[in-house]
């Protein structure tokens, strides 16, 4: 019996290594980690506000393109010019402190919209308006997600404040309590 085991761990070692090895080699190997560098990486090779304003992400093969991200600098100054500011927390965390001018669209209900109902959410909002997504800090994720959800849902040019009300908050930026 403790032999067979011996063999059976011997194979299922030996499986791996290969099946790893064989994934590497493939042109159509999958990633053994996944690369969320792009997804989380702020833009800072833009150095001034028209080129952050005019850039966009890339034209992804889903064909939309991603959301940017921007330092809260540019977001400053973006919002500065009047540029719509969505956060997409839940509508009790929104109406216990946001970035002021900002309106709420709430991810954890967005994101199960089909994309008409998406659309029809946002209808008061141009499809080609930059608009800065949001949410609690940096360490929460919503922001990118929501970005994502309105670029699939059309907007073309979503740029990401990964800092979020915490930051914002922190710099003492305008806030409503």
């Amino acid at each position: 019996m403790n032999k067979t085991l011996k063999e059976v761990f011997v194979i299922v070692i030996a499986s791996a290594v290969i099946g790893i090895i064989a994934n590497a080699v493939s042109s159509k190997g999958v990633p053994l980690i996944r690369d969320d560098s792009e997804r989380f990486a702020v833009d800072t090779s833009a150095v001034n506000i028209e080129e952050i304003k005019t850039k966009r992400g890339k034209l992804n093969k889903a064909g939309f393109y991603n959301p940017v991200n921007i330092p809260v600098e540019a977001a400053k100054i973006l919002y500065d010019e009047g540029v719509l500011f969505v956060d997409g927390r839940d509508a009790a965390e929104f109406q216990a402190g946001h970035i002021t001018g900002a309106i709420n669209i709430d991810y954890k209900t967005f994101k199960d919209m089909t994309v008409e109902e998406k659309k029809q959410v946002m209808k008061d909002i141009k499809t080609e308006q930059l608009i800065v997504s949001y949410c609690g800090s940096d360490s929460c994720e919503i922001s990118i997600d929501n970005a994502y959800e309105m670029a699939k849902a059309g907007y073309n040019d979503v740029k990401i404040f990964l800092g979020g009300y915490k930051e914002w908050n922190n710099l003492g930026y305008p806030v409503v309590k």
